[in-house]
């Protein structure tokens, strides 16, 4: 299995495989690497002759096969994409896996699955012998701000780490919504090539009723009614428990190091810069750390724990763990 993070660092390079296996939940991801293997592959002159997309739900293997055994014209690759690969039968998997076993190292044969899961054994060893496999899972809290640095330069632009990690906590972890976003924004900058905190706060505003951010913030502050309140609503717009779980373990965390810092003498200043609290949330973050001792942060690592293995094997609903971790983090019983 290759991880997100290799295979675009592979492609980026121009190390193109003859097969790949995509499949997952996050299909902007996996819409980004068919972007970047079209431009590695596709030479736009030939695009009409080398470069096919088909569905698989209204195609047969034997068309796969053939588009893909065919010679490119003019060029050294072309590229077949076939999506919606976990609607092939039986019978056409079977016929393709005689071509996933020796296939044309003139195609570029890209399978595309939007599933949770992609079980067929036989497909994922065949493509692992000769290309490679990637499941696309959504990407993380923690990983939304380097993401978003990412796009940033890979289009020539910089990017505050404050702007982004505000757009971040804005917008979520909806990866097309930051990347209409960001294009506003570029748009807004006109011929500048530097993104601030301002020009984010311009462009984007408060996308969001509450997010992440906000919840890992009410429980720092012990405010147990705005915990629940927001908690709902980020239910309700769809996170996932183990997700927001994650958001608030990442507070506390901070919080642990900052107190821990205070106690060996650093000034909020330096534990600011350390633990890069950017400066529109310093105020609220300090009012935090004024709410709890070590020996309480360590307690509540505990509580945390004990919720995350409930989230994972105990088969209750995770609005309920939640509910009663948010109970226990803010002193009621």
């Amino acid at each position: 299995m290759l991880k997100y993070h290799d295979l675009i660092a592979s492609l980026r390079h121009g190390d193109i495989l003859p097969l790949y296996l995509f499949y997952g939940e996050e299909e902007f991801l996996i819409s980004e690497a068919l972007d970047l293997i079209i431009k590695k592959v596709v030479e736009p002159g030939s695009r009409d002759f080398n470069f096919n997309t088909l569905y698989c739900r209204d195609t047969q293997a034997s068309d796969i096969v053939n588009l893909a055994l065919t010679l490119p014209f003019m060029t050294e690759k072309r590229l077949v994409i076939a999506k919606d690969f976990d609607a092939l039968k039986a019978a056409d998997l079977e016929e393709l896996i005689a071509y996933l076993n020796e296939p044309s190292p003139s195609t570029c044969l890209v399978m595309v699955s939007n599933q949770g899961k992609y079980d067929k054994k036989s497909v994922v060893a065949a493509v692992e012998a000769r290309g490679a496999v990637t499941r696309f899972f959504p990407l993380l809290d923690r990983e939304i701000v380097s993401w978003i640095e990412a796009w940033a330069k890979e289009r020539g632009l910089s990017l505050s780490r404050d702007a982004a990690q505000y757009l971040g906590q804005t917008i979520g972890n909806d990866l097309a919504k930051i990347s209409s976003e960001l294009e506003k924004i570029e748009i807004y900058i006109r011929d500048r090539r530097a993104i601030t905190f301002d020009d984010v706060k311009a462009v984007v505003g408060d996308f969001r009723e509450y997010t992440t951010f906000d919840l890992a913030a009410a429980l720092g502050l012990k405010n147990r009614e705005k915990a629940l309140l927001i908690l709902s609503r980020l239910l309700q717009e769809g996170e996932q428990p183990v997700a927001l779980l994650g958001s608030i373990a990442w507070n506390f965390r901070r919080l642990i190091r900052a107190k821990c810092m205070q106690s060996a003498g650093i000034g909020y200043e330096e534990i600011k810069r350390k633990l890069n609290v950017i400066f529109h949330q310093s105020e609220l973050f300090q009012e935090q750390m004024r709410r709890f001792s070590v020996d309480e942060l360590r307690d509540d690592f505990d509580v945390m724990l004990s919720a995350d293995k409930a989230l994972k094997s105990s088969g209750l609903p995770g609005r309920l763990v939640l509910e009663r971790m948010i109970l226990k983090l803010c002193g009621s019983a």
